[in-house]
């Protein structure tokens, strides 16, 4: 199956404005970009568009994620980016991801767009866990019942990378999510 084409803008609407068809978005958005200078361009763009429309926007690059600390790193830069001072949640004193998000969704309601820069690098392990860790933060937050907040996350991948295939995977993480391509940057 061919990945359908999108601009950076008509992607940062469908975000903003979701319609009867998009439901996918709340998923995980896979782009499909050329080189990691173009997926910084691309993140360059998308995230004053998303945040011109009252999205909180949190960008990271993949590898970083990579280190044993990489989500907790993440937790706390999800925590700084929305002011909030959090607590764990769960009954270790190691704050999760869900744990911070669940706190930031306490306190406020908004949503917060996580752009994952170089995704492709996660479908093996240890990235899994990664990849398992971000959806398990998303599940918190968008499945919960009485939440009006939500997480989203917008993925670059590299070609030669294909981020169909892990979004056609049963088995990965972010099966079902949605796989596009970017229209050329100029």
């Amino acid at each position: 199956m061919r990945n359908p084409s999108l601009s950076t803008r008509q992607l940062a609407d469908q975000l903003l404005f979701p319609g009867p068809f998009d439901g996918g978005l709340n998923s995980g958005v896979f782009v499909q970009v050329s080189s990691n200078e173009e997926s910084i361009k691309f993140f360059g763009d998308l995230a004053p568009m998303l945040e011109a429309g009252g999205m909180l926007v949190v960008v990271i690059d993949a590898p970083n994620l990579m280190f044993e600390d990489g989500l907790r790193r993440l937790a706390q830069l999800l925590r700084t980016r929305c002011e909030i001072k959090c607590a764990p949640v769960s009954g270790t004193d190691e704050l999760t991801l869900a744990d911070a998000l669940a706190n930031i969704m306490q306190i406020q309601s908004c949503t917060v767009v996580l752009l994952l820069g170089s995704a492709q690098r996660l479908p093996a392990e240890p990235g899994e866990r990664v990849m398992k860790a971000i959806k398990a933060a998303r599940d918190c937050v968008n499945l919960e019942p009485n939440s009006t907040g939500r997480l989203l996350l917008v993925a670059t991948w590299i070609l030669p990378a294909n981020p169909s295939q892990y979004v056609e995977n049963p088995h990965s993480a972010f099966y079902g999510a949605t796989a596009v391509n970017l229209e050329n940057i100029k």
